[in-house]
């Protein structure tokens, strides 16, 4: 899946990429939707979101005006995007 998304890296990039997701230990449709919200280089995002409690299927939800996966994507902090969300009364855990 990996190697669909990131064919432009080099071979040795996409198998450091592999690494970190890896690293997850998520279940192969897991993976494959934290990648769709955050991209390939998203792996240590997606860490700090399990970490924080904020689910997957919270990236679709708008915080003023912007998707928390735009945010994270963005350079959001994971802490900032979960604080703004109290902040506007939202949960982003399950």
């Amino acid at each position: 899946m990996l190697s669909r998304r990131a064919g432009h890296l080099r071979r040795s990039e996409r198998r450091d990429l592999a690494r970190a997701w890896t690293r997850l230990g998520l279940w192969p449709a897991e993976l494959e939707t934290w990648v769709g919200a955050l991209g390939v280089n998203g792996a240590a995002i997606a860490q700090g979101c399990l970490t924080a409690g904020i689910a997957v299927s919270s990236m679709d939800i708008a915080l003023d005006g912007m998707r928390v996966k735009q945010r994270l994507r963005g350079g959001e902090p994971v802490f900032s995007v979960l604080a703004r969300a109290t902040a506007c009364g939202r949960s982003l855990s399950d």
